[in-house]
């Protein structure tokens, strides 16, 4: 592709209704393989969807059972906390994960975690929201990471009882209090196209429906938990920002179900609904459009391969209203990403 990172430029980042154009018909997602890594000093078990192996019983999607009897607690016991690195997402992991199913990177545009491609198809309904990537290019792959710190929502409570409804919704309410389970946690690669871009990013599955069909991508069930709604205004911000989140945290690696749990603030669950993503559009409708995602993504994208070139290393900026030409830096200061790509083309550098 060519290249005109000599040059300096900004790409604005406008109002919404300026990016119209690109619908959900654009967007497909496929499943590379997937694994089980539960134990880091263990072998991953791993199925290759192409290998035409059977699937290993650690790498099985557990059947969602939702529970009948509500309401159900979401604490968890002090000894027993939540561990959020686990979860987090990096190109390190994504790229370890495409290497043990064996895929062809020769195939890919860009590599970036799950979190950082949310963040970055809502950008014009958040456009006050600073946020900054770094970039490195390897051949014509680009793999970005985000460089902010993890928000404090993420490292609250609110993270732990999300695993918890998991749980729950593994079992059919009948967990131990206090108890997480952790037998169970199949990840994979995916290939995201937008158009003629290819973007290899993370999905971590936790259940699938029993009537879709198991082990199939339109079986797969997302989960999410948010507080009861008991006002007009709670009513309001679940439809224009809940809604929107979720939507594109699933959608974008074609997820189409996903499964809300309503708790209190002191984590009682005492609602559950289910949603497909036309669901949640109809809900956000007078607030955002998918349209607007996905066509802003696809252009933000698009203008950072062009504003690149092999073997350099940037930093890429938004500052609440456009995005400067990423920013060259010496490989020193980027070394952690350049050592994770490097690492794994090891024949090739």
């Amino acid at each position: 592709m060519a290249s005109s990172a000599g040059l300096r430029q900004e790409l604005a980042v406008k109002k919404p209704s300026h990016y119209r154009g690109t619908t959900t018909r654009n967007l497909k997602a496929k499943e590379l393989g997937r694994f089980n890594d539960l134990e880091a000093d263990q072998p991953m078990t791993v199925w290759s969807v192409d290998s035409g192996d059977d699937i290993p019983t650690p790498c099985k999607i557990p059947l969602l059972e939702v529970p009948s009897q509500l309401p159900i607690s979401l604490k968890i016991s002090l000894d027993n906390p939540y561990d959020h690195s686990a979860t987090i997402p990096t190109v390190d992991r994504i790229l370890r994960w495409a290497e043990a199913v064996s895929y062809d990177m020769s195939d890919v545009d860009l590599v970036m975690g799950r979190g950082l491609m949310k963040k970055i198809c809502q950008t014009p309904y958040n456009r006050k929201d600073q946020w900054k990537a770094k970039i490195y290019r390897y051949k014509n792959t680009i793999c970005m990471e985000s460089v902010d710190e993890e928000s404090s929502h993420e490292n609250s409570s609110f993270a732990g009882w999300g695993k918890v409804f998991e749980d729950v919704m593994k079992t059919g309410g009948r967990r131990t209090p206090g108890y997480m389970c952790e037998d169970v946690d199949v990840r994979m690669p995916r290939l995201v196209s937008l158009g003629p871009l290819k973007i290899l990013t993370n999905s971590r599955i936790s259940c699938q429906l029993s009537d879709k069909g198991q082990d199939r991508p339109g079986s797969y069930v997302e989960l999410k938990t948010v507080g009861v709604i008991s006002t007009e205004k709670n009513a309001t911000s679940f439809k224009r920002y809940k809604c929107r989140n979720i939507w594109a945290h699933c959608k974008l690696l074609g997820i189409e179900t996903v499964y809300i749990g309503y708790r209190t603030s002191d984590g009682e669950l005492q609602k559950i609904q289910r949603f497909s993503m036309g669901d949640l559009e109809k809900q956000g409708e007078q607030w955002w459009s998918p349209e607007v995602i996905l066509s802003f993504m696809k252009q933000l994208l698009s203008w950072v391969m062009t504003n690149t070139i092999e073997g350099v290393t940037y930093s890429l900026t938004y500052d609440g209203e456009s995005f400067t030409s990423p920013v060259c830096l010496v490989p020193e200061e980027h070394e952690d990403l350049v050592r994770i790509v490097k690492s794994s083309f090891p024949d090739e550098v």
